[in-house]
């Protein structure tokens, strides 16, 4: 017979850090060898990674600061926001193990490692954790910092619990929750949902009693208002003169529709696409149970029905479900009481906690390395279904998305019709581009000159868009982009979106142009992808 490799390489239960990388190396993989383009929020973030700024138009500037820094090292290459996904993932689960170690330590529990661990491994399912765990975005990148609050929040309960009597503790772990807490902030300002959950816990536990809570809220004050400082007096300089983040969070979530149409749509889409996004953790509860049946024996099946949930504390188990599912419901009341659109993609961040649920069949007769290896081999088996269907099956059926999109090709084409014309770029490499988000990106990120080092976005040809550029850069010459064949604002395009009024201004000031037809998919008769380019000497916008 021949041996398990799966079973020979677990025989003994991997440490908590082996676990998330394993299962973040398995997604990285699959997102390299299965995607020709990288998501769109990846995207975003590597076109704005030309400079360190206080704040951008969209959002605070934490995702950009972090990837930044690796593209002056590395390039803007397409795997680099997948890894910077992942590692936000696979951080923010070490956390969460950290935090579930403490509860399963407060509770007694014989092995809390061995407990952290499977809620780890319940968790890591969570389609936000694997099939969108590549997408570096504002909520990934507040992932780690908000498990870490979760986390010194905990700590500090600890103290008035009198479970851990250190007083220096106490006090460290305050600063500590209000410096993460604006981390968190400058990350994305959704984390106010986060910070309404312990709030709402605090109020619901009667910590307000103890006299030392009120210093060390004051403490968490002062050190998030230190963190976060330069962006809000920034933000303040923004708003003033309106624009910034806070216009573009109030028009994103502006609804257009009637009350019960918002009700309808906050509790059949988003609710539950968040139940389907959560489904995948349950194959690892049933996993669970099975092997801890398989593990009954006579000499603890007097407490075979003690399950680890059961055993910890109640105060405990109620912060673990506010935690894990207060979040969605505080989303879906603001969407609700303020008619305000909630999209599914932004609850990135509400299931930290979830694997908690691992814990409700889950006892001490769990096997641990069975366990990680058959969630290895789930998360090779999804990896692998969803790789094959997204790239492959979609390209053969000719079904045209941003994991097929011909990204190489279309840089291909427009590097050698830049190459063509030197009495326009008078021999320079391509350093100015022009147009919507998506079809520059796809050009930056296959410079074969220097990985896109050089090469500065000018986004819709607006200024306030594009904060790194200089009256300098405006001289050179510049490629200018147009999605040919875009769906209206607001609908799912097929690749960019209708030119801004400046581009279509400089791209009809161009004396030299062109279109190009570039096949998406192998099927035969569809529809190619389609962008018109120009290529213009000097801007005079």
């Amino acid at each position: 017979m021949t041996p398990n490799p799966f079973a020979y390489a677990f025989k003994k239960p991997l440490s908590i850090w082996q676990v998330c990388l394993i299962i973040a190396v398995i997604w990285f993989c699959v997102f390299i060898l299965f995607r020709k383009a990288p998501e769109w929020d990846n995207m975003e973030e590597l076109v704005w990674a030309n400079s360190f700024e206080w704040g951008y138009q969209k959002h605070p500037p934490l995702p950009s600061w972090m990837i930044y820094p690796l593209t002056m090292v590395f390039g803007k290459v397409m795997w680099l926001p997948f890894a910077l996904g992942l590692l936000c993932v696979a951080f923010a689960q070490y956390i969460s193990y950290h935090l579930y170690v403490r509860i399963a330590k407060n509770a007694g529990f014989v092995s809390p490692g061995t407990s952290g661990i499977v809620a780890v491994l319940t968790a890591s399912p969570l389609i936000y954790y694997s099939v969108r765990g590549g997408d570096f975005n504002h909520n990934a990148a507040q992932l780690w910092s908000i498990a870490a609050m979760f986390y010194f929040y905990y700590r500090t309960w600890e103290y008035e619990r009198e479970i851990d009597k250190r007083e220096l503790n106490y006090w460290l772990s305050w600063l500590s929750l209000g410096a993460l807490t604006g981390v968190a902030f400058i990350s994305k300002y959704s984390v106010v949902i986060q910070v309404t959950v312990l709030v709402a816990h605090l109020v619901t536990s009667r910590r307000w009693r103890f006299p030392q809570l009120w210093l060390g809220i004051l403490l968490a004050a002062g050190a998030f208002f230190m963190v976060t400082l330069p962006h809000l007096y920034w933000l303040y300089g923004q708003t003033i003169i309106g624009q910034g983040p806070l216009y573009y969070v109030n028009h994103a979530m502006q609804s257009s529709v009637t009350f019960t149409q918002r009700v309808w749509q906050i509790f059949m889409e988003f609710l539950l696409t968040q139940i389907m996004r959560v489904i995948p953790c349950l194959v690892v509860v049933g996993l669970s149970y099975r092997i801890c049946q398989k593990g009954a024996s006579l000499l603890i099946e007097k407490d075979a029905n003690h399950s680890w949930w059961s055993k910890i504390l109640k105060p405990d188990q109620l912060f673990l479900m506010m935690v894990a599912g207060g979040p969605t419901i505080i989303a879906m009341l603001i969407g609700m009481v303020f008619d305000q659109k909630i999209e599914a993609k932004w609850a990135v961040t509400f299931f930290i906690m979830i694997g908690f649920i691992g814990w409700i069949y889950s006892d001490d007769r769990i096997n641990l390395p069975k366990l990680i290896q058959w969630t290895i081999a789930f998360h090779l088996l999804i990896g692998l279904g969803y790789g094959l269907v997204t790239g492959p099956l979609a390209n053969y059926l000719g079904y045209q998305g941003r994991s097929n999109f011909p990204s190489k090709e279309l840089a291909k084409v427009l590097q050698d019709r830049w190459q063509e014309h030197p009495e326009l770029t008078n021999g320079m490499p391509l350093q100015l581009i022009v147009g919507d988000t998506w079809i520059i990106g796809n050009v930056i990120i296959h410079d074969p000159i220097n990985r896109g080092k050089n090469i500065k976005p000018w986004i819709d040809g607006d200024d306030l868009s594009s904060p790194w550029l200089k009256p300098e850069d405006k001289k050179k010459p510049a490629l200018i982009l147009i999605d040919q064949a875009p769906l209206a604002n607001g609908v799912w395009w097929r690749a960019g979106h209708p030119p801004s009024q400046v581009v279509q201004q400089l791209f009809n000031q161009a004396t030299i142009k062109g279109v190009e037809s570039i096949p998406w998919t192998s099927k035969e008769g569809a529809a190619p992808l389609k962008i018109q380019w120009a290529i213009l000497p000097y801007l005079n916008p």
